[in-house]
Formats: structure tokens, C-alpha cells, sequence
């Protein structure tokens, strides 16, 4: 969990409630607060994030993917994560996961800006936040194509009987590749622990649903695979983590997949050159859907209802406020004095034998 009160340590990742087993925390609602603080730190992370893109100079460069708005998401699963047992894999928006899973706001901004400290050597930048000890396979660039590595990670579960599941994130524009249709469909056939879930932001790229999916309902997409298909507010950690935790306990049983739809919203655009204009009238003026959806922040509406607890008040936020973003400081001071990766790092990590390959 993101660290409120002592800058010197990382991030740890979300704290982890096992589906029906969080009574004990409700006691003292110390699991709540640190929740809402990884939602903080993370959607603090990403609006760094913009601004050190656009800075002159551009020392984050190639695509970049920020996931503001949509944090109760990847704090909810995280929350109900085992690590060691279960495994997550993503799409290219793969910040917010990455961090509430443990990954630390330095190792995490090191890769944006390409150095040899970050998660992934430097050499995979925004798309590609891989950390395979904390269960973490991997943001991946290719729509969809990481839906098939979803159901190979699913599948070993149940050939090993690890107990483990796999949460396989993606977009709703991926729905539209075969990779989805194939994969679900083996899963169902395997009975493979695999957790399918749409992260249901209302456009691939800036084209909106209607336009791209004949079923308007993204729940019905699923519909064909003989598994469990649910829809529900992405932007409601407590309703995320209701839905997942219920499909977390159907693959822990041996019972097989899942297919659910997070609907939820993102703040900024696809990517750093999106205009946005799909979510703005003719005269350039933002639509009333996007002071609706500020209006369901997933931060609001969790520090809303931790205060209605009595868990959470206004001095402690601000504190928290202070707090994070020294963390996030921290990480881009700690990433910019990073060294770059070294030229023969160009042929590790690619390919399983030494490259160029040398023949015996």
C-alpha cells in the first residue's frame, strides 16, 4: 500500500482481503484507508506522469497510457490478490495496476523514463510494466493479444492445483479480436480459473461502443461460453471488490471462468496525443458526461463514504495529499538520476537462448 507516513519506505501493494473475511478490518478500518491511499497515490502518479510528457525535453517518451479514473479497479483486485498463488495480466494501461500490486513509484517511473532501474530494465516504457515475483505478467501493446497468455496462466493453475486464478484485464475495443472469442471459449471447455474482465471505459481509442460493437451490452458479449457474465460499477471499490471476489471464489473451487464488465471512465485520453474530441461538442465545449463522470470519481466516492465512517477526515487527506506527492517527487528525482541501460542490454531478455546465437 502506498505509504502515507513514512516517505522512506515503498509502496507496498493493497492490502489483501480474502473474499468474506474482511470483518476483522472493517473493525478499525485501517484496510479501507489504505485503499483509498493507493487510489491516491496512483492517480497522483499519473498526473505526473502527463506533466513529465509534455515537459520540454521529453525524457518519457513513445506511447503512454495513463489510467486516471479508473483506480477502484485495480485497487479492488488487489485488494483480494494472493500473491505467490494468483497471477494478473493487462493491456498496455498497466500503470495503476502495476503500483497497487507493489510495484514502487520509482521502479515505476525509472521505465516511463526509460533507465536501467525500472521494472523492466527501461527497455519496455509505459505498455510493458512487468513484475513477475509479485504475480505481475506483464502490460501488453497488442489489443487482445495478451488474452490467450491469460488463459495459459489459468490453465497451469488447475494443471498444477496451485488454488491460484488469473485476472485477465482488457479494454472493451478488444472484445472485437478473435483472441477474445478463442480464449474464452477454451476456458469455459478447461474449466480453467480464469477471471475475464473488461475494463468498460466506453471507447477503444475514441471510438465509442456503438460504433464498434453490433451488442450494444458488453455482458452479453460474454454470453456465449457458457460461464457467469456480470456487469457492475467499476468506479465502486466496495462493488468491485463484491463482484470479483465472488468470481475469485468460483475458480478457487474448480468451477472455471468468469467473464465480467467494469464500467467505468478515464479522465484523460487513449493515449498522450488524444484530443479528446469524441468527448466534446462541434464548438469545442466538454460534453455533460464528463462533469457526470467527475462527479463518480472512484476517489470521491470512497473518501465520501469512509467519512460517512467516521474512518477518514479533511486534515488527514491533506496530509495524505503532501505525503503521496513527495512520494511521487521522490520517484522522479530517484528516475531521472538513473543510469540508461547499458548497449548490450539490447539482446537480453528477448529471446531464451544467448542472442546472436552462437552454434556449438
Amino acid at each position: 500500500m502506498a505509504v502515507a507516513d513514512q516517505l522512506v519506505k515503498p509502496p507496498a501493494a493493497a492490502t489483501r482481503t480474502e473474499p468474506g473475511a474482511s470483518a476483522k478490518d472493517a473493525s478499525n478500518g485501517s484496510a479501507e484507508r489504505e485503499r483509498l491511499r493507493m487510489m491516491m497515490l496512483i492517480r497522483k502518479f499519473e498526473e505526473r506522469t502527463v506533466q513529465e510528457y509534455q515537459r520540454p525535453g521529453q525524457r518519457i517518451g513513445g506511447f503512454c497510457h495513463v489510467y486516471s479514473g479508473q483506480e477502484a479497479i485495480a485497487v479492488g483486485i488487489a485488494s483480494l490478490f494472493q500473491q505467490g498463488k494468483d497471477h494478473l495480466i493487462n493491456g498496455y494501461r498497466c500503470h495503476g495496476h502495476s503500483l497497487a500490486l507493489g510495484m514502487t513509484p520509482r521502479a515505476a517511473m525509472a521505465e516511463l523514463f526509460g533507465k536501467a532501474t525500472g521494472c523492466s530494465k527501461g527497455k519496455g516504457g509505459s505498455m510493458h510494466f512487468f513484475q513477475a515475483d509479485h504475480g505481475n505478467h506483464g502490460g501488453h501493446g497488442i489489443v487482445g493479444g495478451h488474452i490467450p497468455l491469460g488463459l495459459g496462466l489459468a490453465f497451469s493453475q488447475k494443471y498444477k492445483a496451485t488454488g491460484g486464478v488469473t485476472f485477465c484485464l482488457f479494454g472493451d475495443g478488444a472484445i472485437n479480436q478473435g483472441t477474445f472469442n478463442e480464449s474464452l471459449n477454451l476456458a469455459s471447455l478447461y474449466k480453467v480459473p480464469a477471471i475475464f474482465i473488461v475494463e468498460n471505459n466506453g471507447v477503444a481509442m475514441g471510438t465509442q461502443i456503438d460504433r464498434s460493437s453490433a451488442e450494444k451490452d458488453l455482458v452479453k458479449r460474454g454470453s456465449g461460453f457458457a460461464m457467469p457474465c456480470r456487469g457492475f460499477d467499476g468506479n465502486d471499490i466496495d462493488v468491485v471488490m463484491k463482484e470479483i471476489g465472488q468470481a475469485i471464489e468460483r475458480g478457487r473451487r474448480g468451477e472455471g471462468p468468469t467473464y465480467l464488465v467494469a464500467n467505468t471512465y478515464r479522465f484523460r485520453g487513449h493515449s498522450m496525443s488524444d484530443p479528446m474530441k469524441y468527448r466534446k461538442t462541434p464548438d469545442g465545449k466538454w460534453l455533460p458526461e464528463v462533469e457526470e463522470a467527475r462527479r463518480r470519481d472512484p476517489i470521491v466516492i470512497y473518501e465520501n463514504r469512509l467519512k460517512e465512517k467516521g474512518l477518514i477526515d479533511e486534515p488527514t487527506l491533506n496530509d495524505w495529499d503532501e505525503q503521496i506527492r513527495d512520494i511521487v517527487d521522490d520517484a522522479v528525482k530517484f528516475a531521472d538520476s538513473s543510469p540508461e541501460p547499458e548497449l548490450a542490454e539490447m539482446y537480453t531478455d528477448i529471446l531464451s537462448e544467448n542472442y546472436p546465437y552462437q552454434p556449438e
